[in-house]
């Protein structure tokens, strides 16, 4: 019985190792596939590093560009603005000049009138009214007492300086 109860105690024993080396083996084989787990969530990782630097760099690249496109935004609104004030000069150099261009048509009008009103007078002087601001003098009452006036006082003169008859 000793010899039983020994037996049973080794193989109670070698059971006892048996089962820690099952156990070391599954640990061992968990630990296996923590680091099957690991590796792959590490290669996952780095994948995902990639990926992070590629968005980076598209981000960085998307906001140069939308910092390129409100320059360009900010130079085209400038250039409407611009545009808008030299339309708006141009529209008002346009109304100056029309204004201007009616005044002198205005003058011009006016002057004409004047002018033609010159000529008319001078073409009415040259036909008729020398000749009748001539005859006006010459038949002026005044220039006839005038003359006869002239005429005693020669005789006067005359008939004092013994003279009897002037020509």
């Amino acid at each position: 019985m000793y010899a039983a109860r020994s037996k049973i105690t080794d193989l109670e024993a070698e059971i006892a190792t048996l089962k820690g080396k099952v156990e070391e083996v599954q640990v061992d084989k968990e630990r296996a596939e923590l680091n099957v787990r690991v590796e792959n969530r590490d290669k996952d990782l780095a994948a995902k590093d990639v990926e992070i630097a590629e968005l980076k760099r598209r981000l960085f690249e998307a906001h140069d560009i939308n910092e390129s496109l409100e320059i360009d935004l900010e130079a085209e609104k400038v250039k409407a603005e611009t545009t808008e004030g030299a339309k708006r000069a141009a529209v008002e150099v346009c109304d100056i000049s029309t204004y201007a261009l009616n005044v002198a048509q205005n003058n011009y009008a006016e002057a004409q009138t004047i002018v033609d009103t010159l000529v008319s007078e001078s073409e009415w002087m040259r036909n008729r009214g020398v000749a009748a601001i001539t005859n006006s003098i010459l038949n002026a009452t005044e220039l006839d007492e005038a003359v006869a006036a002239l005429t005693d006082v020669g005789r006067a003169v005359g008939n004092r300086g013994g003279y009897f008859e002037c020509a």
